[in-house]
């Protein structure tokens, strides 16, 4: 995209024309980081926060996306120094990403394999019991649940006698994965294990970090977390570093006992076999070939996420079948993990039962249900969407592509509706209180649709994340 014009990059999703440099926001005190804020005119753009941007006809990164509103139509950027003076009026996000490492660590796990076999052990070990399917192997007893004992009590125990092997858990919408690989971690941490984290994307796996340090606080757990990342951030509640060899150090040196990285990190031949357990988050997104590159630094792997959700989000062209993910794999022409595969969350904290029992049946084999007091949970006084459930409002328009001016207009008086005095929401426990535009979260398959409906939504100051998602939602082919 270097060489084509504005004209032309108006054309591309990866692209934003037409900016219009407005004000320098405030950094923090002493810090010499300049982010500039720009408007830009209405367009489908699939831009998001943390993208790194370029210019035409340079090679290097302009700078990176602090934040993007696509209600205001503005752009925050965080410019690289020798740019803080220049105001574009087009820039593009494009990455060519090294998967050397990656290679590098497959190639050695096909090697040992051809020297030794697949069952010879060794730091390969959990990376052939994930290739071959196999279900979780315990140093004592059987893996299964005891009587009476919670999905989150059953992990728990499961993760700390793990023999060389992989344990997966399916978590469904709110099913609590995030809080159980937190969970799970903390007992580890106590237990002197030290333990990895990966996932797809930083921005998960800070996530996860993040859970981990709260439900360290809450159990008393002592734990050190560190995040190996590209690019330090201000203030983040971790350690961080853009160094392989820091991060090891640290696991060492006991200076952190919880790392954090992509697939990048794990692959190193540094890494070999420096945790006890590596947790995959979002695992469902995670494919195979990364899941197998990252093995060989653990012990144990630990499988977190839903095949039945949205899959890995692809930047380029693959083979047929390259881009499978590690749960996927494991799960082959299973909806859901078997029991004597995995763990499987069956409890929803989010869904009323009649929504929870339409997904089980559809995606989850009918194992979904939901958690006590959901059924307490529905709308009242809304006129005509009071009670629980899903309704239905046609709209009759044609022509459109990526956008429609007749369903952002409905969507509008439907807000309305829900936000008019008398409006409330019941919660699990029965405690009653008036909707507020916090509570309401509108879904758009374009990005252009999104930015139509942020901002007609803007008089109820509806922030992207909490009621206009802030990346439209992806389709799943």
């Amino acid at each position: 995209m270097r060489l084509l014009d504005d004209e032309e990059l108006l054309d591309e999703r990866r692209a934003l024309v037409g900016l219009v440099f407005t004000e320098r926001l405030p950094s923090a005190k002493r810090s010499t980081t300049v982010i500039d804020r720009y408007e830009f005119p209405l367009q489908d753009c699939d831009i998001d926060e943390g993208d790194k941007l370029k210019l035409t006809g340079e090679a290097e990164d302009f700078g990176q996306v602090v934040a993007i509103n696509r209600g205001t139509c503005t752009i925050d950027i965080k410019k690289r120094k020798d740019q803080t003076a220049h105001h574009p009026h087009a820039v593009f996000e494009h990455q060519i990403f090294n998967n050397d490492t990656k290679a590098d660590s497959l190639f050695r796990f096909g090697e040992w394999i051809a020297a030794h076999g697949i069952d010879a052990g060794g730091a390969y070990r959990a990376a052939s019991e994930l290739l071959l399917r196999r279900a979780p192997r315990v140093l004592s007893g059987a893996f299964a649940a005891r009587p009476s004992e919670t999905a989150l009590d059953f992990a728990t125990r499961m993760v700390a006698v793990l023999d060389g092997s992989v344990l997966p858990i399916q978590g469904p919408p709110g099913a609590g994965k995030t809080h159980a690989a937190a969970h799970m971690i903390c007992g580890l941490v106590r237990a002197g294990k030290k333990v990895g984290v990966t996932a797809h994307s930083h921005k998960v796996i800070h996530n996860l970090l993040e859970k981990v340090i709260e439900v360290g606080q809450e159990l008393h757990v002592d734990t050190r977390c560190l995040a190996k990342v590209s690019e330090e951030e201000e203030h983040p509640p971790f350690g961080q570093t853009t160094k392989t060899l820091v991060a090891l150090h640290a696991l060492e040196h006991g200076e952190a006992n919880v790392v954090g990285g992509t697939a990048w990190l794990w692959a190193s031949p540094d890494m070999e076999q420096s945790v006890d357990v590596l947790f995959v988050d979002e695992a469902g997104q995670v494919s195979l070939a990364d899941a197998l590159s990252a093995a060989p630094a653990a012990r144990n792997i630990v499988l977190v996420g839903d095949p039945r959700q949205l899959v890995q989000p692809l930047k380029g062209s693959h083979p047929d079948g390259a881009a499978v993910s590690a749960l996927n794999h494991l799960f082959g022409e299973h909806a859901t993990v078997p029991e004597d595969r995995g763990i499987f969350l069956a409890e929803t904290w989010r869904l009323c039962p009649n929504i929870c029992e339409f997904t089980s049946v559809s995606f989850y084999e009918g194992r979904l249900k939901a958690r006590a007091g959901r059924e307490r949970q529905r709308l009242a006084g809304t006129d005509g969407f009071d009670g629980a459930g899903l309704w239905h409002v046609p709209v009759i328009h044609e022509g459109n592509r990526s956008s429609s001016p007749e369903e952002v207009s409905v969507v509008v008086k439907l807000v309305q509706r829900l936000l008019q005095p008398g409006a409330a929401w019941i919660d699990p426990d029965g405690k009653e209180m008036p909707l507020k535009p916090r509570d309401i979260l509108v879904v758009a398959p374009y990005n252009a649709q999104v930015s139509r409906l942020a901002e007609a939504l803007e008089s109820w100051r509806l922030e992207p994340g909490q009621s206009i998602s802030s990346k439209a939602a992806r389709r799943r082919s």
